[in-house]
Parts: structure tokens; C-alpha cells; sequence
């Protein structure tokens, strides 16, 4: 209680120092309903990532984020929020938008690329680019990262797509966190991507 107490006075007082609030949840309780809560109400954009993994079984969907300026995750863990496996992914997408007021998706599925959603423009499906995966450790992390930014400028949700598996191929090329996402590295495949 103490230790949430410190985490809320500080999310109190920097808060509204920040155009975007970039929120990656691993769902191993550092971030409480009351932190969650204060995030949702104050943050000026918000952008979320939550993560099942086997520390938190399943208990960390988005649905404990009651309002989401942009959501980037995997098709299992929307579809594990949706608790339905069989229901078509856009469907449980659009569903996800209405019920957290999130004008903007990201849905990774791997090798089969993303679908980006924009409630304005729909949904727009980007195959995967990746030619070697090495390792897929840490690459939604970088898509969520990346993806944020050009969200959060107002970029086009079928051009968010296209970087977000611009930035999966780069991510999934190198062993785990051996190297990060680099400016000019992404220039240069994306310009490729075009030839």
C-alpha cells in the first residue's frame, strides 16, 4: 500500500508534464487499480500494452484500463480480453474500440502481420515482412513503442500498420535485446520495402 501510495503521488505530479504516456503492463501488480485509474483519468494521450504471461495467468487483459487512447497488443491477448477464440477478429476489435473509447489499434499476429484499426477509417490487415526471424523475444515491445509515437502524431492507421511490421522484421532479426530499434536502420528497410 505504501509502495502504491509513492507510485500514485508520482504519476500525480508528472502526469501533466507529458503529451504522450506510453504504458507497458506486465501484470506483476506494480500497477494497482488505483494507478491504473489515475493513468485513465490524467494522462493526455494513452497508450497501453498488457501482457499475459505465465506470472500473471491470464488476470492482465485490457479491460482494467476503463479508457485507451491507443491499445497494441497480440491477437491472443485481445482475444483472451474477448474470452472467445472463435469470434472474428475484427469484430472482437471493434468491440474492444467501443468499450474503451479507443480510436486506435494495433493487433500483432505474428507471422501473419498486424490489422490496424482506425474508428474513423476501419481496419486495415499488413502482412508480415520479415525474410529471418532469429528471435521473436521483445518484438511487440518494440511495434508497441514505435507505433506509439506515430500514433499519438495523428499518423494514418494503414501507415502505423506498415511501420509496425517494419519494426517486427527488425525487432524478430537479433537475439533477443542484443539491439534496439535504430532510426536509420528503419529508414533503410522501409525505403527498401518500397523498391
Amino acid at each position: 500500500e505504501a509502495e502504491n501510495q509513492v507510485l500514485c503521488s508520482h504519476l500525480e505530479a508528472v502526469l501533466p508534464n507529458y503529451d504522450l504516456v506510453v504504458v507497458v503492463d506486465y501484470g506483476h501488480g506494480m500497477l494497482g487499480q488505483d494507478a491504473v485509474d489515475l493513468l485513465c483519468q490524467r494522462a493526455r494521450f494513452l497508450a497501453v500494452n498488457t501482457q499475459a504471461n505465465a506470472g500473471n495467468r491470464g488476470f492482465n487483459t485490457i479491460s482494467k484500463y476503463p479508457r485507451v487512447d491507443y491499445l497494441c497488443v497480440s491477437e491472443n491477448e485481445i482475444r483472451l480480453d474477448a474470452r472467445n477464440r472463435r469470434q472474428s477478429l475484427d469484430s472482437i476489435i471493434q468491440s474492444a474500440s467501443d468499450r474503451l473509447s479507443c480510436p486506435s489499434i494495433v493487433i500483432t499476429k505474428g507471422a501473419n502481420g498486424c490489422v490496424s484499426y482506425s474508428a474513423k477509417d476501419g481496419l486495415f490487415e499488413t502482412p508480415a515482412f520479415a525474410i529471418q526471424v532469429v528471435d521473436r523475444v521483445g518484438a511487440g515491445d518494440a511495434v508497441f513503442a514505435v507505433t506509439s509515437l506515430c500514433v499519438a502524431q495523428d499518423a494514418p492507421m494503414d501507415i502505423v500498420g506498415f511501420i509496425a511490421n517494419a519494426v517486427g522484421a527488425e525487432a524478430v532479426a537479433t537475439v533477443g535485446h542484443r539491439d534496439t530499434i535504430d532510426h536509420m536502420s528503419l529508414s533503410r528497410h522501409i525505403e527498401y520495402l518500397f523498391k
